[in-house]
């Protein structure tokens, strides 16, 4: 066997849901470079074993001793490459391996590497799963000597004449603690936190098994009492200060943030001062400070810390620090969404600060395919503002924008996945309260919803746009006619339209029933008034199918939404909506209806409100054929098909002339009461009997002493 240039080292146990896909993804590594395979057995029972036999080179059992850096010297002292490499069984090469063969092949003066670890949060690996990337050191130089140090957190030790070197196109896919529980996740780390109080009880100062104890204690109560220990030490310049520092103060400000402590600040200082050029100042730090400022509204403060991080992410990704800090501790914050959550808000913050140029210089620069919901949300925001309060020319960049976020990467449901929230924050800027907010600042140009005037016929907003600029009822048609996704036009849109005499809808692009139903539903949940719309329209007898529907959906939203029981209602538009109501049911019944189904005892086959329309309608017939009882007990028994119509109801009873004759006043009431008093006191046949009941008080409430009437009060009957 040639031999190896890199020994690939491996630990297992019980690792059978991953290990054949780690083993299997070192294959084309191997067909590229001379490559060995070394693995140590630590008690699997699971199966496996067997796995391991059919990809090992060198197999061999170590039983576990609690003590991780003395299984992984074990495997090493099998290797005989000249370059080792570490992988865990959950992990998985990367099938691009160019990083790795350019840095093996060539002749390169370095003792360690780095790789990133892409570690997945979901396993949903297939859709794009969100995941974060850090930094850990995979190989060394074999001629080093070098061998893991720590029982858990195993790591090499870092020696200062040593040289590293971070690889790009290296990647390592992890996604081990997707598959962990809490209660796994509470056992390992106190497994771990087992071992690492010993180490510490028997080296009190060192600061690597500090920062572990910080690191492996998260959310447990001892962890602030470990931080503290370990900044006492970089102040009192332990051992490794300068190498540890770094993170030990990331940590601090992190923790800071959690908890609301009161050293934040100072914290944040004192990292600037002491390590202004450690990677971890310039990515994490940054990161936790911007988010401090912002939430402060520091804005200087922001802006700064801000720019630092962007510079800081730059930097880490085009190798332009100091390697040697990450040998201390993996490096967060420097993945796609964190750094997208930092530069959309920064955009906003510039703004803020009215500096519209360096905005639009971030915004042009990311990309909205790798964005979530809530930062397309704040770009789209952005690019209002823009428009709004700068009057800045954002055409180009909204389109490409637009056009960027649609292309299917990684693939078309992702790319839907985007465009949605596009939609529903671009549709905030359309809001009769948001443009009245808009307009009142000091600052206006023009309304934010003229951003998406280049998307007219792409898109709804755009569309959308266009429609509110436009005031000729004849082009208002036309541009009606060319929307093709209503459920997702702003509805303010369509209200303007209507307002300036549009006609709709279409007659040559029906719509069905329910869009009908929801566009009205939506006017009516807009604010806007719907009669005059209504009012606008033919007759129901005149109306073609298209128009009746629309007109059905218009009313019958306007009769749910009408304020039938406010004080301050309008007694004529409220009978003429009424009124307009009947007529509709009137024509539309019998023409979506069998006439068996529109007889009394078979109207359960009708949806309630139609259910209410027919007796709202016989109840209007009996009204004009002059029996206002009738339309009293028609109303009830509409109310009785659909409760949801009570204020409807009290309503008409209570504006209708004819029903109002009927309603006994008060001091009518009274008045009847002194009657029976006084007829009390005498017999039936008493002549002062007979002379009260002709006398005119009489009259006026004979109806009430007798029952010659049914009584009526409140618009229904007793």
């Amino acid at each position: 066997m040639t031999k190896p240039l890199l020994s690939i080292g491996i630990i297992y146990k019980n690792e059978i849901r991953c290990l054949e896909r780690c083993l299997k993804s070192l294959q084309p590594l191997r067909e590229a470079i001379p490559c060995e395979v070394v693995m140590a057995d630590t008690g699997a029972d699971d199966g496996s074993r067997a796995v391991a036999e059919r990809y090992a080179d060198i197999l061999i059992d170590f039983p576990w001793t609690g003590d991780f850096s003395a299984a992984r010297n074990a495997v090493m002292d099998c290797c005989s490459g000249k370059w080792y490499m570490t992988i865990d069984c959950d992990e998985w090469v990367d099938p691009d391996i160019t990083g790795y063969v350019a840095f093996l092949t060539t002749d390169k003066d370095f003792d360690f590497a780095s790789v990133i670890i892409r570690n997945y949060d979901t396993p949903a690996l297939d859709k794009g799963g969100s995941y974060s990337d850090f930094l850990a050191t995979r190989l060394l130089r074999m001629s080093t000597g070098i061998r893991y140090e720590g029982t858990v957190h195993e790591h090499w030790p870092y020696q200062g004449d040593l040289r590293t070197m971070m690889l790009r196109g290296a990647v390592l896919h992890h996604d081990g603690y997707v598959y962990q529980n809490q209660e796994m996740l509470k056992a390992k780390q106190e497994r771990n936190m087992v071992l690492l109080r010993k180490q510490l009880e028997d080296d009190p100062d060192n600061l690597i098994i500090l920062n572990q104890c910080v690191e492996s204690s998260a959310n447990m109560p001892e962890q602030e009492g470990y931080l503290r220990r370990a900044l006492a030490g970089v102040a009192e310049k332990w051992s490794q200060w300068e190498l540890f520092g770094g993170p030990i103060y990331r940590h601090a400000v992190r923790m800071a943030m959690r908890d609301s402590l009161p050293e934040l600040e100072q914290w944040i200082g004192e990292a600037e001062e002491l390590f202004p050029t450690s990677i971890f100042l310039r990515v994490e730090i940054a990161y936790f400070a911007f988010g401090h400022y912002w939430n402060t509204d520091d804005y200087d403060g922001a802006l700064r810390w801000g720019e630092k991080y962007l510079q800081g992410v730059a930097d880490y990704h085009a190798g332009n620090f100091d390697r040697a800090d990450l040998l201390a501790s993996s490096l967060d914050k420097t993945d796609t969404h964190s750094r997208l959550s930092v530069s959309t808000v920064l955009a906003s913050g510039y703004l803020h600060e009215n500096r519209p140029e360096q905005c639009a210089r971030l915004m042009v620069s990311l990309d909205p395919a790798e964005m979530n919901a809530k930062q397309i949300g704040d770009c789209v925001q952005n690019f209002g503002r823009l428009r709004s309060e700068f009057g800045w020319d954002t055409d180009a960049g909204i389109l490409r924008f637009w056009e960027r976020l649609r292309e299917p990467v990684p693939d078309q449901e992702r790319a839907e996945q985007r465009r949605t929230p596009f939609l529903q924050m671009g549709s905030v800027l359309f809001r009769g309260e948001y443009r009245e907010k808009e307009a009142a600042g000091p600052q206006f140009h023009r309304p934010a919803y003229t951003v998406f005037l280049p998307l007219e016929g792409k898109c709804p907003l755009g569309d959308a746009a266009a429609i509110l600029e436009a005031n000729n009822p004849e082009i208002l048609t036309e541009k009606l006619h060319h929307v093709s996704h209503w459920a997702e036009m702003p509805i303010q849109a369509l209200a303007h339209a209507l307002e300036q005499g549009a006609h709709f809808p279409p007659s040559d692009k029906p719509l069905n029933m329910e869009e009908h139903d929801t566009l009205a539903a939506r006017l009516s949940q807009n604010g806007t008034w719907l009669l005059p719309y209504v009012q606008m329209q033919p007759e129901p007898a005149a109306m073609d199918w298209q128009e009746l529907c629309w007109m059905r959906g218009l009313l019958m939203a306007a009769v749910r939404t009408y304020p039938w029981s406010s004080k301050e209602q309008d007694e004529e538009q409220g009978m003429a909506l009424a009124r307009r109501f009947a007529r509709m049911e009137r024509e539309f019944l019998p023409r979506c209806y069998a006439a068996e189904a529109l007889q009394e005892g078979a109207l359960f086959v009708l949806p309630p409100l139609h259910r209410f329309g027919w007796y709202c309608t016989r109840a209007f017939d009996a009204l004009e054929q002059g029996s206002p009882v009738e339309y009293i007990r028609l109303l009830r028994a509409g109310l009785d098909a659909c409760e949801g119509m009570t204020d409807m109801v009290e309503f008409l009873a209570g504006h209708t002339q004819e029903v109002r004759q009927l309603i006994t006043p008060p001091e009518l009431n009274a008045l009847a009461d002194q009657v029976r008093v006084i007829l009390a006191r005498f017999t039936p046949n008493d002549p002062a009997v007979a002379a009260l009941k002709q006398s005119e008080a009489y009259q006026k409430v004979a109806h009430l002493i007798e029952g010659s009437a049914s009584p009526v009060w409140g618009g229904l009957l007793q």
